[in-house]
């Protein structure tokens, strides 16, 4: 019994590992695809403001509404990308950890550290 044991906790692993990393890929994809979109936008803001200098800028600043929320949505994105790592980050300075480091403050700032599953 103890082998099936094994073989069903082994088999249980590289399902998990690949199931993380179809969502890591999945998740990366949508982030470029944000990043693309953002760039687009940019440039149809400067399209417009260039033919109507002076103009009403309120379709600008739509666009400019829309680039702020995919980028909310990019560093949402990206957090649970690091999630999916086991990584934690620093929330102060930026410092990121593996989930072998197990204090709950940072060694480089010392501030309390969030857990990555948050």
């Amino acid at each position: 019994m103890k082998i099936f044991d094994k073989v069903g906790q082994a088999s249980k692993s590289v399902s998990d590992a690949s199931k993380s990393a179809a969502e890591s890929s999945n998740l990366k994809k949508k982030i470029a695809y944000e990043k693309e979109r953002i760039q687009e936008l940019k440039m149809e803001i400067g399209k417009r403001f260039y033919e109507d200098p002076n103009g009403d800028h309120k379709a600008e600043l739509e666009l400019c509404a829309d680039i702020d929320d995919r980028k909310r949505r990019i560093a949402s994105m990206q957090g649970d990308l690091i999630s999916l790592k086991g990584i934690r980050v620093c929330k102060q300075c930026g410092a990121r950890f593996d989930e072998k480091y197990t204090f709950e403050f940072c060694g480089k700032c010392g501030s309390k550290l969030v857990e990555a599953a948050e």
